[in-house]
């Protein structure tokens, strides 16, 4: 039984405003505290980051989340996705959660650590690359480690032990007395509440997502190693190529799928074995490049390459300005031709590619899947309404199939975000996201002096593109302290051009604000 289903929660069904008395009067541990952010994750971090720097005591922050670690769940995602901690990550050098400066950013701090290691040669590669991308090398990204161990160092700076607290959030509710009121569970299941001025909300991802067929397949079946998601543990399925050999499907055509094409080239060469190869199924061919203005995308063997997710100037140049003054609809159609479905233009990869398919163990197929049956041999068979004219339709088969078509984006689908919709009639984006001004405010919630934030995926189609990114995370923890700083009633102090100065220099110190 859901917490809201519970009969002594009954106003938390009904009322738009919950007494405090009442609050009160349910005889609940409460947490009370001015700046409250839910989930805990890399945007909770980075909003707390800002919050600190700006003058705020731990004492008046509040974290709840189920990971200790910020990164934690990003950290699990890239594994299972193929992305050890040596492997780098789709991020720029000057994108860095755990320092709101940028600078230095990881390519630097990369350059110092090889140089005092004595790798000069090293440090002298990658210091052109930093000074020489994106025309003459490929573009500087950091390995996943240096992000986690970067967070590390400023998690016990800005003493981020002292805020977490274990916490599944279920509900939020206004109060009458101008604040917010945070239902959620801890470890063993127990209701507590938590009161705020200020509510950040950094839930992230509601869950996979899986193309229709084959979710389908898994619920008729209930067999969850075969037809797998990118992002669940799935090495069993390079475990059996290894020794086995086999056939994979791949769906979807994103940085996920090159990662896991990556991964299994990887096991081929280190097994030795001949026998492995994979079938990448696609919807549709892409052998055109995507032309924005004078901006192009390119386009190889049905992948679109682009660097980033998006492109640079949407992430803080002119593609960035334009988005911030477009309506909706024009937002939600710059999103579709900025964004789509990309993967890193890097040269090793693009080899790889080219080498798979000269030599036959990487083939490309296009067309609707009609029907996914088991096979007596346990492999599985894929019944194809093929695009091409060639042929009506064709009979794939594979031992595993890997969904690459990312994580589920539909914030319907997370009950927090599901109940905070309907109790309060939250308008939505072109995007079909929550509408936030341009500070990210959900101006709906605001609740006399009390303000609700939120960021990352929930607010794409807001007034920033590349809201899924650690910039992206930072832009919009700094559009919320600008909303707060300007009520002039939150505490925060002036961050004038001395006290900036003086903080990074704390920072690079490594003392705490």
């Amino acid at each position: 039984m859901s917490l809201l289903d519970r009969q002594e929660f009954a106003p938390f069904r009904t009322a738009q405003s919950i007494s405090e008395n009442f609050i009160n009067a349910l005889k609940l541990p409460i947490l009370t505290k001015s700046f409250l952010t839910l989930g805990g994750g890399i945007g909770s971090f980075v909003w707390v980051d800002y919050l600190r720097v700006h003058g705020v005591n731990t004492a008046d922050i509040g974290v709840l989340g189920i990971y200790e670690e910020p990164y934690q769940r990003y950290q699990t995602l890239c594994r299972n996705s193929q992305i050890p901690g040596y492997e780098r990550l789709r991020s720029d050098s000057g994108s860095t959660p755990d320092n709101i400066w940028g600078w230095p950013g990881y390519g630097i701090r990369e350059v110092a650590s090889l140089t005092r290691q004595g790798h000069l040669r090293s440090a002298s590669s990658r210091l052109w690359q930093l000074f020489n991308e994106p025309v003459f090398t490929q573009t500087y990204t950091p390995q996943s480690q240096q992000v986690y161990a970067a967070m590390d160092r400023e998690a016990e700076r800005i003493g981020w032990n002292e805020m977490w607290q274990y916490g599944r959030i279920r509900s939020l509710r206004k109060t009458d007395a101008g604040r917010y009121c945070v239902l959620y569970e801890d470890r063993h299941g127990n209701p507590k509440i938590a009161l705020a001025n200020v509510i950040h909300i950094a839930l992230g991802y509601p869950g996979f997502r899986f193309l229709p067929d084959l979710q389908t397949y898994r619920e008729a079946t209930l067999d969850l190693r075969k037809v797998v998601n990118a992002y669940e543990m799935h090495d069993h399925v390079y475990e059996f190529l290894a020794e086995h050999g086999g056939t994979v499907m791949l769906r979807g055509r994103g940085i996920v799928a090159s990662r896991i094409l990556q991964r299994i080239a990887e096991v081929r060469t280190a097994s030795g074995r001949d026998d492995i190869r994979v079938v990448h199924l696609m919807r549709t061919a892409r052998d055109e490049d995507t032309r924005y203005g004078l901006a192009r995308r390119k386009s190889e063997h049905n992948w679109q390459l682009q660097p980033f997710n998006f492109p640079k100037a949407a992430f803080s140049g002119n593609l960035r300005r334009k988005f911030q003054n477009a309506t909706d609809e024009e937002r939600r159609k710059l999103i579709s031709i900025w964004g789509g479905t990309t993967t890193s233009d890097r040269t090793d990869w693009k080899h790889l590619v080219q080498n798979g398919l000269t030599q036959g163990w990487y083939k490309i197929a296009f067309g609707n899947v009609l029907d996914v049956k088991p096979m007596q041999s346990g492999k599985l068979r894929f019944a194809v309404e093929s695009i091409e004219e060639t042929a009506e339709q064709l009979s794939l088969v594979s031992d595993f199939v890997i969904d690459c078509t990312g994580l589920n984006a539909k914030i319907e689908t997370n009950p927090f975000y599901d109940d905070l919709l309907t109790h309060y009639q939250i308008p939505k984006n072109a995007m079909q996201n929550l509408a936030v001004s341009e500070t990210f405010e959900i101006e709906a919630l605001r609740a006399g002096r009390g303000r609700v934030y939120a960021c990352g995926v929930a607010t794409l189609g807001g007034p920033f593109a590349p809201v899924d990114s650690f910039l992206g995370l930072q832009y919009a923890a700094f559009k919320s302290l600008q909303g707060l700083r300007s009520a002039r009633e939150f505490g925060l102090k002036r961050f004038s051009m001395p006290r900036s100065l003086y903080q990074w220099m704390r920072w690079a110190r490594g003392v705490q604000p």
